[in-house]
């Protein structure tokens, strides 16, 4: 498993830097149906609302050992990372913004693999994600013990989905507070 992991992280880390993730499949590529995320993720999260917290175990599990071997020191620049990989991924369209006033930052999805167009089910939907979003800011403040966020010093960071297309909003939206 360990293997497997550090493939994945090595084409993350290509694609935070520009470069293009390597080719799995030779034959039929790397593009596949969004039908297929959405049978595994969708069905674990059926199968037992334990699912979500473990969906978002691993996306926090994930994303901070890769937020640990980030190189970038500023909010603004980790949340750019977290796009280029999100939208080279071809998992959404992602919109930032950062209010120093408030402490928070906002990451935004559009057009979500996951959940882009599916009906309204009255619940958040991208406990991976969330995770992700969370443990690869962590990441980033286990190695170097905090990042700058408009020239103040950020210890803890916690993201909650605060919009989600499976609620019948028009995108996915992660707050993150910055503590």
């Amino acid at each position: 498993m360990e293997k497997l992991i550090q493939d994945l992280q090595e084409d993350l880390r290509n694609i935070i830097e520009g470069k293009k993730a390597k080719i799995l499949r030779k034959k039929s590529g790397d593009m596949v149906d969004i039908r297929i995320l959405r049978m595994i993720d969708f069905s674990l999260q059926w199968a037992s609302v334990g699912y979500q917290s473990a969906l978002r175990f691993a996306g926090m599990k994930f994303g901070r050992r890769l937020g640990e071997i980030s190189s970038s020191s500023e909010l603004s620049l980790i949340l750019e990372e977290i796009k280029k990989i999100i939208e080279e991924l071809k998992e959404g369209e992602v919109e930032l913004e950062i209010s120093a006033k408030k402490n928070i930052a906002q990451l935004r999805i559009y057009e979500s693999s996951l959940v882009s167009s599916v009906p309204n089910v009255s619940q958040s939907l991208c406990f991976f994600k969330e995770g992700f979003i969370e443990g690869y800011l962590e990441g980033v403040i286990v190695v170097r013990g905090s990042f700058l966020s408009h020239f103040r010093k950020v210890v803890k960071v916690e993201v909650k989905e605060t919009k989600c297309q499976g609620r019948g909003d028009n995108f996915c939206q992660f707050t993150i507070v910055l503590k």
